[in-house]
């Protein structure tokens, strides 16, 4: 797992440009100017939908601002409403078509919606009008990383960090796509260089633990989760992953208590349910083990890891019959687990040895 930047997570292009029709009025109170300034600034503090009513109020004023259209699509895309935002880009790019981006956002909410040829299109337009606009590249790297064209979106994601080197979310999607890449080493440099331009950014931290824990540097791994955790103590990934960590070096007593941490904040985290169930069963504490193997599969009833490591816990307290029905469910959801059949075959041979006993006593 690793911290995903997505296209969501910017806030996009939306600065106003100088030959834009709003540019009227005197820059008071009020004035078209004052109103789409305004707006873009509630934008880049996440204040959309303030953002939102002030940008339809700036169209009010000057239906044909393709600046104010652009960041109206912006705000709706980043309270996903990809529909929406999609007219509002079109509308955007049809009242100037060379408003580089507007067709950059335009191809970031196609992106979302799936539409990835056309996302690619719109951003090879926005670059085409201006190639040295780093978004589109970043987000054009985005888009080919989600269609597992990783060696082209690494070129894209390359361009945008050298057009743009403090960019930190260009730096993790650069890191995010070494990853997919199995270039864990370069994937680490990436997430590095985000921490020397920004140490406050919990998810490059978060992302330094994952290569650290690949790489097979534990200790240095368990170093960067704490710093994650304490630039963001609901990071309940982070507190998963530091529960692997811990695991790894053999501390089934710290990572349980990591897991509960990330089951305390995310109730309904699968893996991490799992993973506390099994750090639990290697504490000896089977019964509690099995409390969060049940809470794992309640929402993952197709969970087959889960199922057997229940089955392994409900046998370790003698309760056979029930390690078989556990061990069926794993069986059934993937027959050629071997491990699952031996299992069930000690179960049902220590319940007919119980059984044998209890003739002859009777």
């Amino acid at each position: 797992m690793v911290h995903k930047v997505t296209g969501k997570d910017r806030r996009s292009a939306v600065n106003h440009d100088t030959d834009d029709p709003i540019k009227k009025g005197n820059g008071t109170g009020g004035t078209p100017e004052h109103v789409l300034e305004e707006a873009i600034n509630r934008f880049r503090q996440g204040e959309y939908p303030g953002a939102l009513e002030l940008f339809d109020q700036a169209i009010a004023l000057v239906p044909n601002s393709a600046r104010a259209w652009n960041g109206r699509g912006a705000v709706l895309a980043n309270l996903g409403y990809y529909t929406e935002a999609l007219e509002a880009c079109d509308t955007a790019v049809a009242m100037d078509p060379g408003y580089f981006k507007a067709w950059s956002n335009r191809g970031w909410v196609l992106g979302y919606l799936g539409r990835n040829a056309e996302a690619l299109e719109s951003l090879d337009k926005a670059i085409r009008l201006q190639p040295e606009f780093a978004e589109a590249y970043f987000l054009r790297g985005w888009v080919l990383a989600g269609l597992g064209q990783y060696s082209e979106a690494l070129e894209s994601c390359n361009t945008a960090t050298s057009l743009s080197p403090g960019d930190v979310e260009a730096w993790n999607m650069r890191g995010n796509v070494l990853v997919a890449c199995g270039r864990h080493e370069d994937a680490l440099l990436s997430y590095d260089r985000i921490i020397a331009i920004d140490p406050g950014f919990s998810g490059a931290w978060f992302n330094r633990g994952n290569m650290l824990a690949a790489l097979g540097r534990q200790e240095e791994a368990l170093a960067a989760y704490d710093r994650a955790i304490a630039l963001d103590p609901r990071y309940a990934e982070a507190y998963n992953n530091r529960g692997n960590t811990c695991m790894a070096l053999g501390r089934p007593a710290d990572a349980a208590g990591s897991f509960f941490a990330a089951v305390s904040l995310r109730p309904d985290y699968v893996e991490a349910w799992y993973n506390h169930g099994y750090a639990l069963s290697e504490l000896g504490r089977h019964e509690d083990a099995i409390i969060s193997y049940d809470a794992a599969l309640r929402q993952r009833p197709a969970y087959a890891e889960a199922w057997y490591n229940q089955g392994a816990a409900l046998a370790a307290l003698g309760r056979d019959e029930e390690a078989v029905a556990s061990y069926d469910q794993a069986i059934a959801l993937n027959p050629d687990d071997a491990g699952a059949r031996k299992a069930r075959g000690n179960a049902l041979r220590r319940l007919g040895r119980e059984a044998a006993t209890r003739e002859q006593q009777g």
